[in-house]
């Protein structure tokens, strides 16, 4: 939640590289539009989970690149490329939490989530 806002947006943690130093994983609107997928699609397997989206723009702002990866399993994915943490409160991170728009909101936490 942020309070600033008056309402829930992505963490900034959820625009990071992977763990293993691979560039951090998009999937591209107009590829799924292109194979008339809705963009939830993405999610299968993910129950709970939320779907954010930036713009190449915005990636391209931040210092980063923006280039298709597609998977055998995934013809959408692809990644984007650069320091994410690099800049301090002005981190590339930072900008895509604050100009992520929901596509698909997560479920709220439940008290379970928290060992309660």
């Amino acid at each position: 939640m942020d309070n600033n806002l008056g309402a829930r947006r992505p963490s900034s943690a959820a625009f990071e590289d992977d763990d293993d130093g691979e560039p951090m994983s998009v999937y591209l609107a107009p590829t799924l539009a292109a194979e008339g997928r809705a963009a939830d699609t993405v999610l299968a397997g993910h129950a709970g989970f939320g779907l954010a989206a930036i713009t190449a723009g915005l990636a391209r702002e931040k210092a980063q690149t923006v280039h298709p990866d597609p998977l055998p399993q995934e013809s959408s994915h692809t990644v984007v490329c650069g320091d994410k943490r690099a800049g301090g409160k002005k981190c590339a991170k930072k900008g895509f939490a604050l100009g992520a728009r929901w596509i698909v909101e997560p479920s709220p936490p439940r008290a379970s989530d928290f060992g309660a």
